[in-house]
């Protein structure tokens, strides 16, 4: 069957192939089709196509099982999942709020913690960093009013102040909200001097310090002195039991009268032990030094020997009777 153009001439035509056919109903042949006809080439690709359909639909029955468990993880349900409150604690720089006079201030240093359990982890950072500014400029106006009237070099005051200004409306916590989310700040505030206040007073406090010892110290001598003049004579010469048992062994073997024996067994006012409250230093003295030895006499000459002794005769080679002297 053969189809014929709107204008009559037959141009236009196409045979059941679907090639386009001449003026006498001839196919013409596409040259960049090739001698196979169009409708082999359409039933290869739709062969083709059902086959990757297919081979997709066996890979997807194999994966499925073991992707499903994953994807349920990450789905949202419907049931209401447990409320988390997650917590942020964030530390602004120090505020200076002017002091009495308004040439020297207070140094206001506050720790914020925020809290909230309506926000997911990932914004509430963003929140947080919404809501900082608005409680830093609540605190500075707070901290500004109660060191308005206050001398610098009195942080103490302004620390008293500030917390009890934090009733009322401005207690603590603060609640931000923005939309559905509720944010809950807790504070935590100190008040510190200025540098240059510091620099002012370190002088004084350094002359107060040492002022301060040299009372305790004035105090500790005279309870020292009241210590002793209480005690009698006699206590003050007597050691105490717990005295003598902590001194040496060679002080121990001392009398009542306060003698002891010192290296080598002597004995006598030389040796008396110094009382414990004694300003003297105690020590133990050291043996004298001994004489030196005497030398010895020079060994002298040997001389001759003797003749031997005889019967009747004494060792040196006299006679037992020996005659007269000679004239």
């Amino acid at each position: 069957m053969t189809g014929t153009s709107d204008d009559g001439t037959g141009a236009g035509r196409t045979d059941d192939a679907g090639e386009p056919a001449g003026l006498g109903g001839t196919a013409i042949p596409d040259p960049s089709r090739g001698a196979r006809p169009a409708g082999r080439w359409r039933s290869r690709w739709r062969d083709h196509a059902a086959r990757l359909r297919d081979q997709a639909r066996e890979r997807a029955n194999e994966w499925w099982p073991k992707v499903r468990p994953l994807l349920d993880q990450f789905r949202w349900s419907d049931e209401p999942q447990p409320a988390v409150t997650i917590v942020d604690r964030r530390v602004p720089p120090a505020l200076l709020v002017p002091a009495q006079g308004q040439v020297y201030g207070f140094v206001v240093r506050a720790t914020f913690t925020w809290s909230s359990d309506a926000v997911r982890p990932e914004l509430f950072g963003w929140y947080v960093d919404y809501f900082q500014p608005l409680a830093t400029q609540r605190l500075r106006r707070i901290a500004a009013r109660c060191a308005r009237e206050t001398p610098p070099h009195r942080p103490r005051e302004v620390e008293n102040a500030l917390y009890e200004a934090l009733t009322g409306d401005d207690a603590p916590p603060w609640r931000y909200e923005r939309g559905e989310v509720a944010f809950t700040c807790e504070l935590d505030v100190s008040v510190h001097l200025d540098e240059r206040v510091r620099r002012l007073l370190q002088p004084y406090w350094d002359r107060r310090i040492a002022l301060e010892c040299e009372r305790d110290l004035d105090r500790r001598r005279a309870e020292y002195e009241e210590e002793r003049n209480r005690r009698g004579p006699a206590d003050q010469d007597a050691p105490s039991t717990s005295d003598r048992n902590e001194r040496p062994p060679h002080q121990r073997e001392a009398g009542a009268g306060g003698e002891s024996r010192g290296p080598g067994g002597r004995s006598g006012p030389g040796w008396r032990v110094p009382r414990p409250d004694s300003p003297v230093e105690q020590f133990t003295p050291l043996e004298p030094l001994l004489p030196p030895p005497a030398p010895r006499p020079p060994r002298s000459a040997p001389g001759p020997r003797s003749a031997p002794a005889q019967p009747g005769e004494k060792a040196s080679g006299d006679p037992e009777h020996p005659g007269p002297p000679d004239h």
